[in-house]
């Protein structure tokens, strides 16, 4: 996420409105919800960067 944010900000010169991501979900692949129930993975840092973030199941 630190990456992106910065990806981010580099592109908009400091000023970026990134707000959101969005993130595929599966009950299959379960590691990014089991990482965030330990404050961990991809759902935590969005979290702690007060980045919001979307589920998509159709992936």
């Amino acid at each position: 996420m630190g990456e992106l944010l910065a990806l981010a900000a580099e592109t908009a010169g400091g000023r970026h409105h990134l707000v959101a991501v969005q993130l595929p979900v599966s009950l299959v692949m379960m590691t990014p919800i089991a990482q965030a129930m330990d404050g961990r993975g991809p759902l935590a840092a969005a979290a702690e960067s007060a980045v919001q973030v979307g589920a998509d199941g159709l992936g």
